[in-house]
């Protein structure tokens, strides 16, 4: 049996890699707030009669764009270099909301639409670094599985004490096995949890994951 964390290892590798143009795109929205700012503040500076927008406003956005650069750039070395981490509570609700968001143009490329329906917050005990991996490699795979563009639904519910998560899509041909999937089932067993992937009832294809709720 391979090592866990080899595992664990290689697929982050695989992750950075194939999600090297959503990292590149999180940054320039970041960038791109920078920008207008010192636009605004550079127009403000030469101009010859009263601004439309009060200064300390701008200067307000400009502190506010340099701060959500900070945390992109933060969310951008977590994932290719996470620190260790404790096990915290965390809303696999808003983990997956946000990862549905990050892949926003790695979906459009293959012309898939993402849907979400989430009953409650999903709340777990875990490190957010495995459960963000977990989540990225789950729908990048459902994505890649559609090269001719479909659709991809992410729900979840708590159901006596276990949050379960379900990414359906609607491939029409499976996807040779590979490291991706033992690894991927590596990490939910060592959060204590279970991962089943199987044809849907309706066509498509269905992994449902259960980890132990908070």
């Amino acid at each position: 049996m391979k090592d866990t964390a080899l595992l664990e290892d290689a697929l982050r590798t695989y992750i950075n890699r194939r999600c090297r143009r959503a990292y590149a795109h999180d940054l320039r929205n970041g960038l791109q707030g920078l920008f207008g700012g010192v636009d605004a503040l550079t127009r403000a500076a030469r101009a010859t009669k009263p601004l439309a927008v009060p200064l300390d406003q701008l200067t307000s956005f400009v502190q506010q764009a340099i701060t959500n650069h900070e945390r992109g750039l933060e969310r951008v070395l977590d994932s290719l270099a996470p620190e260790p981490q404790s096990p915290v509570a965390v809303s696999m609700r808003e983990l997956l909301m946000d990862l549905a968001k990050f892949l926003t143009n790695d979906a459009a490329r293959n012309n898939i639409r993402i849907r979400q329906d989430f009953s409650d917050d999903l709340r777990v005990t875990a490190p957010p670094c495995r459960l963000r991996l977990l989540g990225l490699a789950l729908l990048t795979e459902s994505i890649d599985a559609q090269p001719s563009g479909g659709e991809t639904r992410i729900a979840g519910r708590t159901v006596q004490g276990r949050v379960q998560f379900e990414i359906i899509d609607s491939r029409t041909q499976a996807r040779p096995s590979s490291f991706i999937e033992e690894a991927v089932t590596g990490i939910v067993a060592e959060l204590s949890g279970v991962i089943e992937s199987k044809p849907g009832a309706n066509g498509g294809h269905e992994v449902r994951v259960q980890l132990p709720a908070s």
